[in-house]
This record gives C-alpha cells, structure tokens and sequence, in this order.
C-alpha cells in the first residue's frame, strides 16, 4: 500500500476543528446570544409594563372610589345636614311660627335639592307637617294633619314655584298617628340621627329612604324632624358615572341589599317591592357577587376575578359613616384601564418577535451560506481528489502492457474503474453471435477483490435490457429490480451479491453498440465523464480487435490431429462397464489417490417403450450415442468412460501425477458430447433427455474383482459432479461446480446458476458452462 494511502485515525484535524468553530458555532452563539438579549428586553419591558399598568390601574380604580364615594356623601349629605339645620332652626324659633320655619326650610331645600323627596315634621302630641313633591312639576304639595280623634284629615295646599297658592283640598289621614311610624320611633332616646330600611313606592317606583333626627322645641316639647330621600336619583346617577368604557357602581348595606345601581326598578319589580329581597344575585350580576364574596372574605380594596373567561376589576369601599354602612362595588372589565397597557405589551412583544424572527433568518441565512461555502468546498476537494485518482488511473491504465490484446484479460481497466467510481463491481461484456448473447470478459468486485468472468446471456431473456444498451445512450436505474429494462439483469448477475444500482455505458465502435460496461453501486458517478469515455473506447478498441480475431478463426482451415496424437484401439481388457479406457488403465494395479481429477457424469432419462420396434429403435440409438462418445473420449484422451445404468460417468487425469490439461480435455469432451447428443436426439425427434455435471478436485480409485477386474473412482469429486448432473435446471445444459468455473474461466464462457447445497459441505455456487471462448 502507497504510503499516501495510509490513514491514522488518532490524528486530530486541528484545521477541520478551527474551521467549524469558526463558520459554524461562532455565527450560531452571536446569533442566540442576540436572540437572548432581544428576548431579555421584550420580557423586561413587557414586566415593566405590566406592573406600571397594575398600578395606574389601582391608582385609577382608588380615584374612581374616591370619586364616587365623594359624589355619594353630597348626595346624602342634604339630608344629613338639613336634618341639622332644620332641628337647629326649629329648635329656637317661637312655637307660633314653628310651622312657617319649617314650610320655609322645606320648600326652599326641596326646590335646590332634587334628591330630596319630601320632610317631616312631627310633635310628641301627635302633630304632623308634610311638605312634598307634588306629581305636577314645580308643584310642592304642603300638607297638615288637623282635628281631632277619628275625625282627623290631611290639609293640602298646592305652591307653585312663586310660593302662590294655586289649591286646597282636605283628604281623609285614615287614622294616621305619626308617631307609630320607624322615623320616629327610631330616634327615642337619642339625639343622633337615625336612617329607616329603604320602602318602596309601588304606584310612581320611587325607592326611599328617611333620615331623623328628635329634638326639644322652645315650649319643652319633642319633636322629630325627617327627610325622605329618593335613591332612584341615586341609581341614575350610578347609571351615568363613566368608568372605563364599560364599569358599572352599585351600592349595598351591610346585608348585601340593593341600595343603588344599574336597573334599580326592574330589580324591585323582580323582588315584589321587598326591600329585603333586593339582593345581588349571581345569574343577572356575577362580577358584583364575587366582588361582594371577596370583600367579605378579605375586605375592602381592590380584587380580580374572572368570570366568563373574562378578566374584572371589582373594589369594595366604604361610604361615610352617616350612610348607615353602605357599602360601594365597583367592577369593571380589566381591559378598559389596561387595553391601552395590553396594546403597548403586545406591540412589544410583536416587536421582540420580529426582531427575533429577522434575527433567526438573518442568522439561518448567514450559517446557511456558510455551510454551502464549506459544501462547495468540499465538492472542490472532492473533485480535485477525484481527478487525482482519476489521473492515477489514468497513468496505471496507460502503461498496463498489452491492453489493447484481446488475448490478454484487461484487468486493469475494471480494477481502476471500480476503484475510481468507488463502484461494489465493474463488468465488461461483449456481444456475441450479432447481438444475440453477450459475454462478460472480465468481472472486478472491489469489496472482496476478485476478478472473475466468462459469463454468458442470452438475448431471448434479456430482451429489453440488450434494447436498452442497443440505443447506444448510457443510462442510470438506482433500483435496477423495479426497472423492467434491467429486472432481468438484476435477477441473474446483480443479486448474487445484493448490489441495488445499476450504471450502464454503452461500448461502440465502426459496426455499431459492440457491448457496454456496468456498474454496480457506484458513488461517484457525476464526476466520471472523463474518465469513462476514455474506459470506453479502450474497450471499444479490445472488442474490435476481438472480433476480427474471430472473424479470422472462423475463415481458418481446421487443423487435424497428428496421426500420433490419436492412440491406437487399446485391448479390451477391462469390459465389464468400461465403454472406453485409455491404456493408463492397464497399468494399474491397486487403489490410488489422484489429485487433479476431472469428473463429468451424464445421466439419462428412463425411456418408456410401448413395442418391440420402439425397442430396436432405442438400442440402436443408445448404440450410436455410445459410439460417439467413444470417439469423442479417445480424440480428447479421457482415462475411461464408465457406464452404470442411465449414467456415464467421464475420467480425466485418473494419474499420481497432475494432469493440467485434464480439466480442459473433459470440457471441451463434455461440449462435443452435449453437441452430438443434441443433434442425434433431434434427428431421432426427442426431446433432450439428459443432464450433465462437472466437478474437478481429489479423488480415489483402483481395480477391484478378479479377472475381469473392474475399475473404480470414489470421492466428493465424483458425488459433486453427480449433483450437478441431477441439480441441473433444463435438459442438455451442464452445470459446474465453482471450482471447475475458477480454473476455467478465461477460456470458456460460463453463466451464474446460484447457490447450491452439499451433503456434509455446505453451500456452494454452481455455473453453466456454455461455450469455449
């Protein structure tokens, strides 16, 4: 082996290394490490932005609270400091204008506060003053209870809003005592000022809740000042407030009871007019129930819930302490304050992946470009090591001696072709008989690197493949048992050693397609134009050259043997089963071993006769193939012709020492024989009824009996080439065994048969021998 050619697989390509560090896992870490640091400042922003967007949403939602609990304290704050006021006034003033002080109070307030519904004025004796709404805008209705037990009324007086009586009216009180009513009796015993339940006004919807407040007058009497305030204004108010885009408010007591909100009317139809049953119900207000269950769990503030697959931001407050523990929720969806904060997260999240993604391609691109500078170079080496090999070749092919001799086995071109083309097995193979067979002149596997040929196939089962390379184009089939062209190629010569891909190169020359050159499981085919059109014409050449040998041989006088090449007759002094021996046989006397023997056995058919004619007509044909095989044994100068039954068996180099040219004179015996049996049987209209086998190798024999003695040869020789015989696939071929194929393949033309399995020896390979070269 070239020193050049030695590898040591301990050598660390320090240059290989560099370089994919370089190309490779640099661009790759500068690429990530960039990818990281975007995806590190979009997360960091996003973060930021959400905890800026958490707090401006608190700050908000707590301004809101604020806001609203502000605008709910001087709702109710009318009530509460009117109560005040009015006690203060009244509680100072003479008794004899008590009444004008609190008509004058009422109705100014009445007239400025809208919220206001109407005020009381009540005394220990059971006097009572009214001053109220009247249904007709502007209209304040005054009214006194007056007389005595059951006989008492309600005075009314009309005021327009010129403080001008416009009508009077007296109603029936109906036994009303004001001092059986909650804003009075509330306040006994305390000077504070005390709130009643809400109560409902079914006939105009109004929801109303009174303020009190006792009091001792100028005279030493009690007396109670209220105020009813409407909470429907309340509710309207609720319903206006603007949070975000879709927040609502409500207001409940410490019960969870309605006191305001959105559709307080249809809420207080829904409960019958029962304050009592006025509560949040979870189907028509979950956001505010779970506002109120978290309150109650955790108290006043802010707090997320999550209902419908949407996100709510509820807050529980407290209003002032003069509402009695009212209560205000607030809920409004999260993304009203943070859409504007959710917009800039996923801009920038946007962003970060656009940026990631252009980065990544940028990348991608960038690593890729690289990876086909490092592929093209590669090919570049590649090719430049290709064409070194190529030159080799080349120079080995150039002066290999006589290549242009059809005589000599051009090994060469094949071992440097498969060596080049990196191919399992390169063949040459040659037309014969006007493209009507072909035969294969030299074989090279290059796994196991042996040479072998002497194949022959027949046009009539490789039709289309010999088409095929008739066209004169080469051509590539990667799986040659699915193309039909080459099935047939593939099942014969391919398989024997499971090679798949097939590349044929037609061999021209001035007569036209003279063959081609296959290839089998190349791997470096694009690059082997150059190197396959010179393999080409080169076999081009030897096939020409080849051809006009044979042309000349065919045109040649037959040369006859020389009168002493022939032996005389010899004594018949062995006949019991010998047809023919030659006069070796005479001289010998025991048993022998014989390296270099050549065996073919002939076995024949029983024949079926039906009459005495079909009898005499059979015994004169076995008569005359009997005496051609004689003739043909004594021209070819066999030991002996052995016949046992509907065998015959064959001897060649039967001698202690070798005999070279046994072998050879068996085969070309063993030609003639098939040639003459075929023609006599044809001529006598039969079938071919026999088989032929031939093995080559050690074997052991001598004279056994007495006189006349008898001889006989034993060994897997002969058991070989009885196997052959009876192994053989059709009538008249003959079937070799692997070592009559290694010993005889350069000068005799042989087809692949398969494998084949011997008693006590395993597998082996058998082979058609077809003709002399």
């Amino acid at each position: 082996m070239a020193s050049e050619e030695i590898v040591d697989p301990t050598i660390r390509n320090e240059t290989s290394v560099r370089r994919v560090l370089l190309h490779l896992m640099l661009p790759f870490c500068l690429t990530l490490l960039a990818v990281v640091a975007i995806a590190w400042v979009g997360y960091t922003s996003y973060r930021t932005t959400q905890a800026g967007v958490s707090q401006l949403t608190d700050n908000l939602l707590d301004a809101v609270q604020r806001n609203i609990g502000q605008e709910v304290a001087d709702y109710i704050m009318p009530a509460v400091t009117g109560n005040q006021v009015a006690s203060g006034m009244i509680a100072h003033a003479p008794v004899q204008v008590q009444d004008r002080v609190f008509y004058a109070y009422a109705s100014t307030v009445l007239r400025e506060a809208p919220q206001l519904q109407s005020f009381y004025l009540a005394t220990e004796q059971g006097d009572f003053l009214l001053v109220t709404r009247s249904p007709d805008k502007g209209i304040l209705d005054r009214i006194r209870l007056s007389g005595t037990g059951t006989a008492r009324v309600f005075h009314h007086e009309l005021y327009d809003e010129h403080d001008t009586r416009v009508k009077v009216w007296d109603e029936d009180a109906k036994g009303y005592d004001p001092r059986t009513r909650p804003w009075f009796t509330d306040t006994a015993g305390t000077s504070s000022i005390k709130w009643t339940q809400p109560f409902l006004f079914p006939s105009d919807g109004q929801f109303v809740m009174t303020s009190s407040v006792r009091f001792k007058g100028g005279d030493g009497h009690t007396l109670v000042f209220a105020a009813n305030i409407s909470l429907n204004e309340l509710s309207a108010y609720l319903e206006k407030i603007q949070i975000g885009n879709s927040g609502s408010a409500m207001i409940v007591d410490g019960k969870g009871r309605i006191m305001a909100g959105r559709n307080l009317s249809q809420q207080a139809k829904a409960a019958g007019w029962n304050p009592d049953r006025m509560v949040i119900n979870p189907k028509d207000e979950p956001v505010f129930s779970l506002g109120y269950d978290h309150y109650r769990v955790r108290g006043f503030g802010p707090h997320n819930v999550t209902t419908g697959g949407r996100h709510y931001i509820t807050m529980a407050s407290a209003l002032p302490r003069y509402s009695e523990g009212w209560i205000l929720l607030i809920a409004v969806p999260e993304k009203d304050f943070a859409s504007f904060g959710h917009q800039s997260s996923r801009q920038s999240l946007l962003f970060m992946g656009i940026i990631i993604v252009f980065s990544l391609l940028l990348g991608g691109l960038f690593i890729r470009q690289v990876r086909r500078t490092e592929r093209v170079t590669r090919q570049m080496a590649a090719q430049q090591l290709q064409i070194t090999h190529e030159s080799a070749a080349v120079r080995q092919v150039a002066i290999a001696p006589q290549l242009f001799d059809p005589s000599v086995e051009p090994l060469v071109l094949t071992t440097q072709l498969a060596r080049v083309a990196q191919a399992r097995r390169v063949s040459l193979w040659r037309f014969l008989h006007d493209g009507a067979a072909m035969v294969c002149e030299e074989s090279y596997d290059l796994a196991q690197d042996i040479h072998t040929g002497g194949f022959e196939m027949g046009g009539a089962e490789l039709n289309r493949f010999f088409a095929a390379i008739g066209e004169g184009a080469p051509f590539t089939v990667n799986t040659a048992a699915a193309d039909e062209r080459t099935a047939s190629f593939e099942r014969l010569v391919m398989r024997e050693i499971g090679t798949r891909t097939l590349a044929v190169f037609p061999v021209s020359g001035s007569q036209g397609v003279l063959g081609m050159i296959a290839l089998e499981d190349p791997t470096l085919l694009p690059h082997l134009q150059y190197f396959m059109d010179l393999t080409t014409n080169i076999a081009g050449t030897r096939f020409m050259a080849q051809r006009a040998l044979e042309q000349h041989t065919e045109q040649a006088p037959v040369a006859r043997l020389p009168d002493q090449a022939v032996p005389p007759a010899l004594a018949p002094v062995l006949t019991d089963n010998m047809l023919m021996h030659g006069p070796e046989l005479e001289n010998i006397q025991g048993a022998s071993i014989y390296s270099s023997v050549a065996v073919l056995v002939i076995t024949f058919s029983d024949p079926v006769v039906e009459g005495e004619q079909e009898v005499t007509a059979l015994i004169t044909l076995i008569n005359q193939l009997a005496m051609d095989v004689q003739a043909i044994a004594t021209e070819e100068r066999l030991f002996a012709v052995e016949v046992a039954g509907h065998r015959m068996i064959c001897m060649a180099g039967c001698t202690t020492a070798p005999d070279p040219g046994a072998l050879t004179r068996l085969a070309d015996a063993a030609l003639r024989m098939r040639e003459t049996f075929m023609a006599a049987l044809a001529a006598a209209d039969l079938e071919p009824v026999f088989t032929m086998g031939i093995d080559y190798g050690t074997a052991f024999g001598g004279a056994v009996g007495q006189s006349p003695k008898v001889f006989n040869l034993w060994g897997q020789t002969v058991s070989l080439a009885e196997l052959m015989a009876e192994g053989a696939s059709d009538p008249g071929v003959i079937q070799v065994t692997e070592r009559v194929y290694a010993a005889l393949r350069d000068r005799y033309l042989f087809r692949s048969r398969g494998a084949f399995f011997a008693p006590n020896l395993g597998l082996g390979r058998a082979y058609t021998l077809a003709a002399r070269r």
